[in-house]
């Protein structure tokens, strides 16, 4: 007897990009790229995946877009770029040196926020929203003050 199946999934968040609007919460914040793969298993082990798709979403409602390859080869380089910012990994200057060396028309098109990427709340604060209506709510909060709606905790 084979037990093979499809469907299994892996999320990796690649990084932030630029800070949107979202049409969906109307919340203002920078939005991330995703990779979603979904994989072939065989006994319950991932073997091989069969699809990749990238998006960009907004952190609060996980509202976003699929992306095309041509946007991918894009925004990813830009993603990994602020990920590396964010996590500590390269220091502001070193950041500024990567942007300019991207030099395929995506420097122009990048908004001024995301060039100082250290306005970015990377201190440990814990903001919480509202995955329905978008509210911000409290660390210790159970339910939306604005809609009713169960917060997740994380």
């Amino acid at each position: 007897m084979i037990i093979f199946g499809w469907g299994h999934q892996t999320i990796k968040q690649i990084g932030i990009v630029f800070k949107q609007l979202c049409g969906h919460c109307n919340n203002e914040d920078y939005w991330v790229l995703t990779r979603t793969m979904t994989w072939f298993t065989l006994f319950f082990i991932p073997i091989f995946p069969y699809s990749i798709k990238y998006f960009l979403s907004c952190p609060v409602c996980k509202y976003g877009l699929t992306l095309d390859e041509k946007q991918i080869d894009e925004i990813k380089p830009l993603a990994e770029i602020n990920q590396s910012l964010v996590d500590g990994e390269i220091t502001q200057d070193e950041y500024q040196l990567r942007i300019q060396k991207l030099n395929c028309g995506l420097i122009e098109s990048v908004p001024a926020e995301i060039k100082e990427v250290e306005t970015i709340n990377t201190d440990g604060d814990k903001l919480s929203y509202c995955s329905n209506c978008g509210n911000s709510t409290g660390e210790d909060t159970k339910f939306c003050g604005g809609c009713g709606t169960k917060v997740n905790s994380k």
